[in-house]
This record gives C-alpha cells, structure tokens and sequence, in this order.
C-alpha cells in the first residue's frame, strides 16, 4: 500500500521546505545601519515578472521560482514563474489531510486522496512515488533536489523519476527523522533522533544516497553548497549567535561573529559565493566586508547551485516585492528586483488571477472577450448576452469575501436602469449575477477601481445628469456592495470620459482621469476621504479615443497604466505611468491586448 506521510496538518504549517537559506521566515528583518549597501543589479531584457497580491515565495529552482498564491477553495495553489518571463505553471495541493513540499523547479503532492506526485514545474514531467519492499505500507517522507523520499518499515529510500528506490546508507537503526528536506542540488537535509534522545543533522549525498553526519551536535538551521557546510551557533562569550563555514574539501573552519543577534534566537543564514547572508545582510567570509542587501527582508530561498538567492522584501529604490540576489563582475552580491508585490491597483483588471490584466472588450453580438498584453495567447472567450448592458465596467475587488487575491468584480447596467454585480473567478469567468439595485439610468458616467477613501478596497464613483460625482464607498460584501451614496463634486458634466486609474501619481490614493468636450485629459489626485485636489491637465487631443480604461499595472513596473481604444482602426494603445503627477503617461505604444478586434464597448 502507498500512502503519503501520516500526520494531520494543513499546507501553511507543513515541514518548512527551504533550500540552503530563508531570511527571517514568520517575520520581517530591519537592516543594521553599519552596513554598506549593495549595489542594484542591471536589469535583464525580460523586465519585471507579474505577480498576483498575496504571493509569497516556495522555492528557487535552476529555471524559474515557486510562489504560493492565494486560492479560493480546499487547495493550495502553488505557482512556477520563469526567470525570463513567458508562461507560468500552477499546481494545486490537496490541503485538508494533505502535504506539499518543494524542491528548487518541483513540486511534490501527497495525501490519501490522491497518492503521492512529483512535477518538475520547469518542464511540465512528473512521476509518482513507488511502493518499497519494506514492510506493508510505503509512506512520503520528503524531498530534495529532484529526488523524493519513501519511508518503510525499517529503512528511508530515495527515488527518482528514472531509478527504482534505493534504501539510504547509514541511517542509525531504531532512530526516528523528520522529513528530508532539500539541501542544494546533490545534497538532502535530515534531522534524525536516537533512542537515547540525541539529534544530529545529517547529509544525504543525492548520488549514492549515503547519509552522513558532518554538523557538529550544537548545529542549528544547516546550510550545503557544494563543498561547504555552514550552520549556526551560540557564542556563550557573547551570548549572541555566530556562523560557522567548513570547507569539506580542504577542512578550513570560518567563524563569523553575527553582532546585534541574541543567543538560542532562531536565525536562518546562507552560502552565496565567499559572502554569509542572514536578515538584510552579507559579510564577507575573508574580510569581514558588510552589506546591506534589502532594507526589509523576509523569505528567502537559494537556487540549487548556490549562485544567486531569491528574496521576498523591500529596497529603498528599487520598492517592495521579489529580489534576485547573486554576485556581481566584482564579486559581491547585487540586488535586482524581479517582481513588484501584487497590490490591488496592479490586479484592478486581472480578470484571471494570473497577474497579468486583462482587457475586456465586448463584440457586436453581445459577446465578451478578454486579452492579456505580451502574454503570447489569444482573446479568451467569456460568454455571450451582454449585450443587454449599456455600461460594463470592471471595478476592482469591491466584493472581495471568498474571492483570492484580489479577483476583480464587473458592475453592468441593464436597459432599466438595474445595476448587477459579476464577482470574478479564477478561470478568467464570472459567477452569476447579483442584483446591487435600480434608479442607475439616472447616471451618465460610472467607473470604479480606485481606492477613494484609504480603506484598501476599490470605490465607485457616478456623475449624474446634473453634473454631480457621488462616491459609492465598496463594503466588502456581494450583498450589499457599496455604502448610501456621498456627493462630492459637481460640475462634472463637462466631461465626456471618465476612468479610475487606481493610485496613478504616488498619493495617498486612488486617482481619477476625465476627458472634456474639447478633448483635453485632466488629472484628479485623490486625497484617501473620497475627495480630491484641484484638477492638473495632462495634455489634448485625447477625443481620438472612444474609451480610457484604467487597467492597473500592465507593464509589471510598480505604477498604474492607461488603455486607450481607437476603434476605427481596431487599435488599443498603452500609456504607462511615470509616478509623477506632472506627467503621469509616458508616450504611448501600441498593445496587443484585443488590437485588431472590433468591439462597441470596452472595460
């Protein structure tokens, strides 16, 4: 019988599953004021990567990383995205009675349900777990490196996707173990127990699978890369921690005192090169050097051939979100932003959870498509009958119970007048329609996204006949979506375009754009209590278009963009934002998002 390791638990409290460093897992680190900061890495030709809010890093493989992202159901949802970009791979895990590890490009799944499986994400192979001839049962006992573990009667084997299971040389008998865990490319981490209550970690060579003990017995938080172990130790002189280097190779020992640390604290650390990492820092192991590499960092993972680390944090110029770390022409480690962390303006028009947005454009015939920009595949089909609608318009996350990580809602208005709320899921679709209420013919504009009143969730806002903007304030709840209308504005009928752009110039909120009769665009910073500050004109000639779309961040750098639709010549152009309210748009290019399609209607 086949069987995935026993133990009840659910995906976010399983066996931590770090390669050979995470910095300052659980909580954020600050960086010490002594250190010298690290230089920004040259940005590679791929650009920055999308990522959804709510990310937080899984692993580092040779190809590409692993994030979790969050999902609505009794999965977890575990996400591959290249380093060079392209097409990202998910995999779901049975949570409920049910485990997933990662291992540098693979996944590995097990529970009772549905056995026990490793995916290389990098490549899309997979293979299953064997029973071993060792006993009645054969249980999931952990991975590392691209093999995973089987635990018998008696004996741990290892098992790749093209070996039969091989039983683990020098394990002591009758001794208990956690799982293994991934060490660096050729190597396993096990942490094993005697009868006699003595631990020891051990080292598994991948290739033999011969088991080892080269840690000392007051070994904490292990490190492998390649011919190097590295741990951590208290220093009872000091009572604060230090780390220890030992060359395997040649027997060299390096200590490396780790001031402002307290004894038996629970600090991870990790091998890059000559360079010890921990928190926020490295420090050189021959010269003691100190760098600052993040301002704020938290999980971190090493790739399999310890030459770069990946890093949740943040960096004074570069912002927060997903760093690659490696070394430098010089030699030292450099900081090179991979990914902005997902906020609610980046996935205002994420339609499918993907992280990229999504441009929705509605036919002749009443049928809605979306399009993601630059992501090499086609308009995706939504559904027909929307027709039936005057205005369809994609609002953000204002109804965001049940819905994971920021899935945008649409609001469409019928022929009477009836506004209906359209929660978002994650194949890119939409639930059914919930009536919010009638009296909307009264409105002659209406568009949502923004973050008016500094709550965290998208508003509305409506301008009526008569030229008043009334602010919609989003509860959170698909029953009742929005608060009792508040007017804050009039004269607005001097416009003929209006579109929430989300926080498009850096202010404390969301902002709005507005075109008038004579086609000049205009800027309204919001100031997050649902009103904003005297208008800043962008620039003319904007009556070329028949819609502005606030799509949220479509080109990945951190700041929230602008479509524009030409529909005479089937033509949707991009004006990325700069951040500065003085010039919010960059110059426009043309988008491949829904470009030679014909459409009447576009959010």
């Amino acid at each position: 019988m086949v069987s995935r390791h026993t133990g009840r638990r659910r995906l976010g409290a399983a066996v931590a599953t770090v390669l050979a460093v995470t910095v300052g897992a659980g909580s954020l680190a600050a960086a010490p004021v002594a250190a010298t900061e690290a230089p920004a890495a040259t940005q590679g030709a791929s650009g920055l990567l999308p990522m959804v809010p709510g990310a937080t890093p899984a692993s580092a493989g040779s190809e590409g990383f692993l994030v979790r992202v969050p999902h609505d159901g009794e999965e977890s949802k575990l996400r591959w995205v290249a380093y060079d970009g392209g097409a990202t791979r998910d995999k779901l895990a049975y949570t409920i009675e049910g485990i997933a590890d990662t291992s540098g490009d693979m996944v590995v799944t097990s529970s009772d349900l549905y056995g026990t499986e490793a995916v290389d994400m990098s490549t899309g192979t997979s293979f299953r777990m064997r029973s071993v001839p060792d006993g009645p049962d054969s249980f999931y006992a952990g991975a590392a490196g691209r093999s995973l573990f089987v635990r018998g009667a008696s004996k741990l084997w290892l098992q790749t996707g093209d070996t039969e299971p091989r039983a683990v040389q020098g394990l002591p008998e009758m001794a208990s173990y956690d799982r293994v865990r991934p060490g660096d490319a050729t190597h396993g981490l096990l942490t094993t127990r005697t009868a006699e209550g003595g631990q020891r970690i051990g080292l598994i060579d991948l290739t033999d699978a011969g088991l080892t003990y080269p840690y000392p017995q007051q070994a904490r938080n292990p490190v492998v890369s390649g011919s190097r172990l590295a741990w951590v130790e208290d220093d009872t002189a000091t009572h604060t921690l230090r780390a220890v280097v030992r060359d395997q190779a040649t027997g060299a020992r390096t200590v490396v005192p780790l001031p402002g640390t307290t004894a038996g604290a629970d600090l991870k650390i990790g091998l890059l090169g000559d360079w010890v990492t921990y928190g926020t820092t490295a420090v050189h192991l021959g010269t003691g050097e100190k760098l600052a590499l993040l301002d704020r960092a938290g999980a971190a993972f090493t790739v399999p051939d310890g030459t770069a680390q990946i890093v949740q944090g943040s960096h004074a110029v570069q912002g927060q979100g997903i760093f690659r770390v490696s070394l430098g022409t010089d030699g030292r480690p450099a900081v090179r932003l991979l990914a902005h962390a997902g906020t609610p303006t980046s996935a205002l028009h994420d339609v499918d959870n993907d992280g990229a947005a999504d441009l929705l454009g509605r036919d002749t015939s009443g049928v809605l498509w979306r399009d993601s920009p630059e992501d090499g595949r086609p308009r995706a089909r939504i559904g027909g009958g929307w027709q039936i609608y005057d205005k369809i318009e994609a609002v953000g996350d204002i109804a965001g119970a049940g819905n994971p990580g920021f899935t945008p809602e649409l609001v469409a208005r019928d022929g009477d007048g009836v506004l209906w709320l359209y929660s978002g899921r994650e194949d890119g679709g939409f639930t059914r329609r919930v009536r919010i209420g009638g009296g909307w013919q009264t409105y002659t504009h209406l568009t949502g996204g923004s973050d008016l009143t500094g709550d965290g969730r998208p508003d509305v806002v409506a301008i009526d006949k008569a030229g008043v903007l009334w602010l919609y304030r989003s509860t959170g709840e698909t029953s009742r979506p929005f608060e009792a209308r508040k007017r804050i504005g009039h004269g607005w009928d001097i416009y003929n375009q209006l579109s929430a752009v989300g926080n498009l110039a850096g202010g404390p909120a969301g902002d709005l754009v507005a075109r008038d009769k004579d086609g000049v665009l205009w800027l309204y910073l919001g100031k997050g209590d649902g009103t904003y500050t005297q208008r800043t004109r962008i620039g003319g000639g904007w009556q070329v278009y028949a819609q502005l779309v606030g799509a949220g961040d479509v080109d990945h750098d951190g700041r929230a963009d602008l479509f524009a639709h030409r529909p005479g010549t089937k033509t949707v152009y991009l004006y990325s934002g700069t951040g500065d309210w003085r010039r919010p748009f960059a110059a426009r290019v043309v988008s491949d998002a829904q470009s030679g399609n014909a459409y009447n209607h576009m959010s």
